[in-house]
């Protein structure tokens, strides 16, 4: 009886309250962005780009001396062209019976193998040049002219500026609450400015140590002024 008047009498349950608004930190990443490095030894020819300069897809950044490839080149494409002539001439001689197959079926092999060998030659001439995989801006220069390199030396740091994706960690417990799509703010510290922005995706993984997950998101709002590696403060309204 007691027992049951005291449970009467109790309060009832609160539910949760609702989160407040999540603050969280962010940083803008370039989705495109690569360290240049040279494939060859060599001693570079052509670096004009300085940091923070723009360039556009296809354009020469790095360019290196390459007097002995270019050598080989020209002398894999004269050794094509005398055995692409020797075997037509066999050919010629075949049809009447003055040479034997296999002398013929000889020239034909060392025409590919020459054909092969020019290829080699060429794909060592294409390594002298660098060129832009996409347009961007130039993050760091390493390298400097007429500088001798060796391959994997790192010569040239590159992103796109204009790919940028907003990128934090979240709580494992707000996964349900977070979705592509979803719109959010971003101030960020540099500018002292806020844009909308939105998820555009959630990592694949939460990490086991600090229970959080990554989550990627776009700035809505056209800004020029942003760059790569500025950070600020993230806003979800509770009501949302």
């Amino acid at each position: 009886m007691i027992l049951a008047l005291a449970l009467a009498q109790a309060p009832a349950l609160a539910e949760p309250p609702a989160p407040a608004e999540l603050h969280l930190r962010a940083q803008l990443k370039a989705r495109q962005s690569t360290m240049i490095a040279s494939e060859i030894s060599a001693r570079i020819s052509q670096l004009k780009l300085h940091d923070g300069e723009r360039f556009s897809a296809g354009q020469v950044l790095i360019g290196f001396h390459c007097t002995l490839e270019e050598a080989q080149l020209s002398k894999a494409q004269a050794t094509l062209g005398k055995k692409i002539r020797t075997y037509e001439v066999n050919q010629q001689l075949e049809t009447r019976r003055s040479i034997g197959a296999l002398e013929l079926a000889v020239s034909k092999a060392e025409s590919e193998e020459a054909k092969a060998d020019l290829r080699i030659a060429q794909a060592m001439v294409d390594r002298c040049v660098i060129h832009a995989p996409f347009s961007g801006k130039v993050s760091e220069v390493i390298a400097r002219p007429y500088q001798s390199v060796r391959p994997g030396d790192p010569l040239l740091e590159i992103l796109d500026d204009k790919d940028l994706e907003v990128e934090f960690m979240a709580s494992s417990r707000s996964m349900p609450n977070l979705a592509p799509g979803k719109r959010f703010r971003v101030t960020l510290d540099e500018v002292a400015k806020s844009y909308q922005a939105e998820i555009t995706r959630i990592g694949g993984k939460v990490d086991p140590v600090s229970q959080t997950v990554k989550v990627y998101g776009r700035i809505i709002d056209k800004a020029d002024e942003l760059l790569p590696g500025m950070s600020g403060a993230i806003e979800f309204p509770a009501s949302q």
